[in-house]
């Protein structure tokens, strides 16, 4: 059937294809994600070895400030531009992109404001120069909107290739600056130069032209999508940049430091969802009037990335202290209650997190707005007042707590929204292949406790847990696996 024929005409293919092409999405993205979360992981190390945890503090704060900025402009247009259903497309994309390029432009010159703001705020005058050389981001990310082309189309290949130039580029750049002792410029420099990379490639892959369409009728409809998503945002912003001043507040520039490396390395958790969530959106949109469907897409997806996120929650929490002994060095053992808590309350989050991806695609954005709300809430209720009376473990114990929270608030809107969803069997099947996963190498801990473990009997605990817990999941999955086997042979 040719995809004039196709019964939703916003995908250049047959809907028979769908589960097809959102199985191969979900193998296309995972390749591209593993390709350059590895690398970005390895320069993190490496980075965090050389510059040690002032210059990684110094730059952390900048980051986490710009990012999270950035984030607030990140309020769904894409999301939105991938829903609508307009005869022209190209018309459409303009006026997606008008609407991104001005929002660019003002947090642009919000980053600009924010830079004398960090000084007076940390009292450091390195923060002024190092926020101003990266104000220029949210113009880089909206010249890559051609993007959206390719997600709207599930043309998965050509879109995670485009990204993942970002990453190579910055990691090929940063790194032998950083060992030629350029020290936290470095890492100024080599970002520039991976998005610099992507924009041109985008703009000249671009299946339509970028030009300024403003269109205040379309400009309403993408504020009503987006204002709630915005609140989300809101939120994170509170609780990311909270937590670095929290805890530059309790323990210095040092301190700083301590969570810059440990939400660097457990924002991991939420990789999977990275890439299921991305690769089913647009699967969603096209079938969001069919119920049973959308039951049995999300909870294969809550089972997929409840894998991975519980199973490096458990292996922070197992294997932190080894990290930091073994590949970091003493100077960052005050990290390590940070890197196993932050682990286990995101992977904790992280459990049927997909369904904002389903909530967007049915055009309810307000549910997770709430969500975010209850989780600012606990952050600033809990977690805050815990690190100021006790210290970082009652910190870590609050906010996953406060995850909880998040969690009971998940379950009610999802049983609003998809009813047939069997949560507490999927949190059950999720949960017990940790059990085995991790009595395996505290077993072997124990039994060869001698008050110091060498780097071999680290290692061998460690591969002791990933054989466990791919068996034991493998056991638990085994309908998911031979669906996903299918699904990819048809």
């Amino acid at each position: 059937m040719s995809a004039e024929t196709t019964s939703d005409a916003r995908l250049p293919f047959d809907l028979s294809e769908l589960r097809t092409r959102t199985v191969r999405g979900v193998a296309i993205n995972s390749a591209f994600l593993i390709l350059v979360e590895v690398m970005s992981l390895a320069q993190g190390l490496i980075v965090a070895r050389v510059l040690g945890p002032s210059e990684i503090g110094l730059y952390g704060i900048v980051s986490i400030t710009v990012m999270t900025l950035i984030a607030l402009k990140q309020v769904g247009i894409d999301e939105a531009y991938v829903q609508q259903d307009e005869a022209d497309q190209e018309a459409e994309f303009q006026r997606a992109f008008t609407l991104e390029l001005g929002l660019s432009a003002l947090f642009m010159a919000a980053i600009l404001i924010a830079a004398p703001i960090l000084v007076a705020v940390y009292g450091d005058d390195r923060l002024l120069l190092l926020t101003i050389a990266v104000s220029y981001l949210p113009i880089a990310f909206a010249l890559q909107a051609p993007l959206w082309i390719f997600f709207r189309r599930m043309d998965f290949i050509r879109q995670r290739s485009l990204q993942s130039l970002v990453p190579i580029v910055t990691f090929a750049v940063t790194v032998p600056m950083v060992l030629a002792g350029v020290g936290v410029w470095s890492l100024v420099v080599g970002a520039a130069a991976g998005n610099l990379a992507s924009v041109v490639m985008s703009i000249w892959l671009s299946p339509y032209r970028l030009r300024l369409r403003f269109d205040r009728v379309a400009a309403r409809r993408y504020l009503a999508f987006s204002w709630p998503i915005f609140v989300v945002t809101a939120c994170g912003l509170v609780i990311n940049q909270g937590q670095v001043l929290a805890l530059k507040l309790h323990g210095g520039l040092v301190g700083a430091g301590f969570i810059a490396l440990a939400v660097t390395l457990t924002r991991y958790a939420d990789r999977a969802d990275r890439v299921v969530s991305p690769t089913i959106y647009p699967a969603i949109c096209a079938v969001r009037d069919r119920g049973d469907t959308l039951v049995q897409i999300f909870s294969a997806a809550a089972r997929s990335t409840a894998v991975w996120a519980l199973g490096l929650g458990a292996l922070f929490v197992l294997f932190a202290p080894d990290l930091v002994q073994f590949a970091l060095g003493s100077k960052w053992e005050g990290a390590t209650v940070l890197l196993q808590g932050l682990a286990a309350s995101a992977a904790l989050y992280q459990f049927g997190f997909t369904w904002i991806a389903f909530a967007r695609a049915l055009g309810r954005t307000r549910p997770p707005a709430l969500e975010a709300v209850v989780a600012v809430i606990g952050f600033l209720v809990l977690a805050i007042p815990a690190l100021a009376i006790w210290g970082q473990t009652e910190f870590v114990i609050a906010l996953g707590i406060s995850a909880l929270g998040v969690l009971a608030v998940r379950r009610y809107w999802i049983r609003q929204l998809l009813p047939g969803v069997p949560l507490s069997r999927l949190a059950f099947r999720a949960l017990w292949p940790l059990v085995p996963a991790a009595a395996v190498p505290l077993a072997i801990r124990f039994a060869l406790w001698g008050g110091h473990r060498s780097l071999g009997q680290a290692i061998a605990e460690l591969i002791a847990f990933l054989v466990t817990y791919a068996a034991a999941t493998y056991v638990a999955e085994r309908g998911l696996v031979r669906e996903l086997r299918q699904a990819a042979r048809v």
